[in-house]
């Protein structure tokens, strides 16, 4: 690209240069030779300036493309990033009907178990605070904190705060067990 800027550059100078000398007092002859050399050069001048234009043309033109075809790839990235969030994180449940279902069984049973306590902490055994963990972190998942403290905790009304603050006691007991 270097070498037509420098060859247009060089053709208009040229042209300037004999133009400038038909002006100049020479002899007939030389003013004739020096103004068809004159108008060579501008008419090659003219071609290649037309080269130059359509070269800029093009390469600016391929720019766009490829800012076009990055932006495209950003969104397209962007958008399945997005579609994937909203499958991890989206209100549609996650979990088939009949697994929802038994979650939702054995964690009444768990709950509503005679060794239960509403109040503190259950003094069931290691293994159905694991299972009772677990099935309220999955509720959480597919329902929401809303369902597990009002359907399962049966904490609902009133009794919200304690019921917000039971859920909190049985996911810390869960991380600090490391059952996940």
């Amino acid at each position: 690209m270097a070498d037509r800027w420098l060859k247009t550059n060089c053709l208009l100078a040229s042209a300037t240069a004999f133009w400038l000398t038909a002006l100049s007092p020479v002899p007939a002859i030389a003013k004739g030779v020096s103004y068809s050399l004159a108008l060579v050069a501008s008419v090659q001048l003219v071609g290649e300036s037309r080269r130059l234009i359509v070269q800029d043309a093009r390469r600016t033109a391929l720019a766009a493309m490829n800012q076009e075809l990055e932006q495209t790839e950003i969104a397209l990235h962007s958008q399945q990033q997005e579609q994937a969030l909203y499958e991890i994180y989206g209100t549609t449940p996650t979990y088939p009907k009949e697994v929802r279902e038994e979650l939702k069984t054995s964690l009444e049973h768990l709950y509503k178990e005679p060794s239960a306590d509403y109040s503190g902490e259950t003094s069931a055994s290691t293994n159905d605070d694991k299972a009772f963990y677990l099935a309220v972190k999955s509720l959480l998942e597919v329902r929401g904190e809303t369902y597990v403290i009002e359907q399962v905790l049966k904490m609902g009304g009133r009794r919200w705060e304690s019921g917000k603050r039971r859920l909190q006691q049985i996911l810390q007991q869960g991380r600090q067990e490391e059952w996940d």
